[in-house]
């Protein structure tokens, strides 16, 4: 079992972004090779249809949502083991991780009931009922691996807590080979499969997460990382841990639910403009998705670093390392906005036959789109390397309270007023976003600052 590890010598900036770096690549690499499954799903349903790809990009942003609540829920495993491991004390660990898992699997069972039952959701949300139709298809295949999908988050979010990156990496780049060829095989019914469309890219998904589950926990049992008490648990430990989790995890949840819930209501509002927007709208953030990756992974070390300083007593160590990941985080972004400027017409290329009749209408509304996802990609990577420092404290509700008032006190609202109200059209929906995230990263980076001076000050006195 991996204990906690003094560290020795005086802070420094670069010290801290090295280890944050070292944390952060792998789990980088893990998250853009996740993001890529999503990617693969994205261009095999445009090979099949543009409604395919608009009724699958609708599917699955509304079972995300859902899963990110559950996967909200499970993340405060990382800043208790992070905290934990500094403190030198590893002895509740067993209750955490088993409380996580059981919350993983309710959590689980109603994200599978609206998915089975996904065109009476549409049909109650005014899509249209083809759209409907096809979105369950995909919705009702992908269902059967979100069990699976929900536990192999607990089991990261541990092993991440551990910093053991490298593994998750290795398995996460596995299973997006396997996602490529199970679409490849089922999408299009190669190598002697029935042809299923839109529904065998859900199935490819499924089959994929409950591989990813079944590694990590071989990896866990092999290297002997499993916590000495997980198997000696009664009610009462469970019940504790689930406490413990739970007060963390349920605000971490909650921003989930309010930052993924703005993007999924915009696709169901998209929905209403058509098929084509829908369609441009649903390349845009999948795009925005993954360069947010990075600095995603980024705010996961910034949890870990944190969260292990302040366990270790050195608060200073803290406060540098949640701004040595900020620095980093945002910089990396502005990188990402110059690149994203100039790649427009490329981009849509890779998603969209250029012979489908909608290619020219989709590739229009959206070279508007990417503009702005361009110019939010800052903001995006500040507010969620903050958010991630600031869980590194167990301060968790700030990131909701903020998400909220940003996002849906804010961004919604001039989102859909310029988009309905003023006539602007799905280009104002985008517009929303970027006021959201600009509100949500200042909000958050200011908490951080003010919360480690408190709590350095605190010491000091």
């Amino acid at each position: 079992m991996d204990g906690s590890r003094t560290e020795v010598g005086q802070p420094s900036w670069r010290r801290e972004l090295i280890q944050i770096l070292i944390l952060a690549a792998p789990l980088a690499a893990a998250q853009l090779a996740e993001m890529a499954m999503g990617i693969t799903d994205m261009i095999m349903m445009g090979r099949v249809s543009s409604d395919a790809l608009a009724a699958g990009g609708l599917a699955s942003n509304i079972a995300f949502m859902m899963i990110f609540v559950g996967h909200g829920l499970v993340t405060g495993i990382r800043p208790i083991v992070a905290q934990a491991r500094g403190a030198g004390d590893l002895s509740g660990l067993g209750r955490t991780l088993a409380a996580g898992s059981v919350i993983a699997l309710l959590t689980a069972i109603p994200a599978v009931l609206v998915l089975v039952h996904l065109d009476r959701l549409l049909d109650a949300l005014h899509e249209p009922h083809a759209l409907s139709m096809l979105a369950l298809s995909y919705g009702s295949a992908f269902a059967w691996g979100v069990p699976a999908g929900m536990q192999q988050y607990a089991l990261r979010n541990y092993l991440s807590a551990l910093e053991r990156p490298r593994v998750i990496m290795v398995i996460v780049i596995g299973a997006c080979a396997a996602n490529l060829g199970l679409n490849w095989v089922l999408v299009f019914g190669h190598l002697g499969a029935p042809a299923l469309g839109l529904s065998g890219s859900g199935y490819a998904t499924a089959i994929v997460w409950w591989g990813m589950l079944a590694a990590m926990a071989c990896y866990l049992a092999a290297a002997r990382l499993l916590p000495a008490d997980l198997w000696r648990l009664d009610a009462a430990a469970l019940r504790r841990g689930a406490v413990g989790l739970l007060g963390i995890g349920w605000s971490i949840a909650g921003a989930y639910l309010v930052e993924v819930g703005l993007f999924s209501v915009s696709s169901v509002m998209m929905g209403w403009f058509g098929p084509v927007a829908l369609a441009a709208h649903q390349i845009c953030l999948n795009l925005s998705a993954l360069t947010f990756m990075v600095p995603l992974a980024i705010g996961q070390a910034a949890t870990v670093r944190v969260g292990y300083h302040v366990g270790a007593g050195a608060l200073g160590r803290a406060r540098m390392a949640g701004f040595a990941a900020l620095g980093l985080g945002t910089g990396f972004m502005l990188l990402m906005a110059i690149a994203i400027t100039g790649l427009g017409r490329r981009i849509f290329g890779l998603y969209l036959d250029a012979a489908d009749p909608d290619f020219g209408a989709v590739l229009a509304l959206g070279g508007q789109l990417i503009a702005l996802a361009a110019l939010f990609q800052m903001f995006d990577g500040a507010q969620v390397v903050a958010a991630g420092a600031l869980r590194g404290l167990k301060d968790t509700q700030a990131a909701m309270v903020a998400a909220a008032i940003g996002y849906w006190g804010l961004g919604m609202p001039i989102g859909a007023g310029l988009a309905f109200g003023f006539g602007i059209g799905p280009v104002g929906l985008w517009w929303g976003f970027l006021v959201g995230l600009a509100v949500v990263a200042i909000l958050l980076s200011l908490r951080f600052r003010q919360r480690t001076a408190r709590l350095i000050l605190r010491a000091a006195g």
